[in-house]
């Protein structure tokens, strides 16, 4: 394989706990700026949140069939 499962697992909690921080800071800039209107954040909101997804979706089928792989004797 060309990239190792552990590390596309790395690769994918941090992509997921980055996106839980950028949510969190936008959502606190939403509630104390009053910014809901624009564009932007709803932008910013739908971008956070594909990427996010992508991510945990990668995390289970890595999970799902790297499992597998590793019972058939592969590594």
């Amino acid at each position: 394989m060309l990239m190792n499962l552990q590390q596309l697992n790395k690769v994918c909690f941090t992509i997921c706990i980055v996106c839980i921080v950028l949510g969190t800071v936008l959502s606190m800039a939403m509630i104390w700026f009053e910014i809901s209107d624009n564009s932007f954040v709803w932008k910013s909101w739908l971008t956070i949140g594909v990427l996010f997804l992508a991510s945990a979706l990668t995390l289970s089928v890595n999970k799902t069939l790297g499992g597998r792989g590793q019972e058939d004797g592969e590594k």
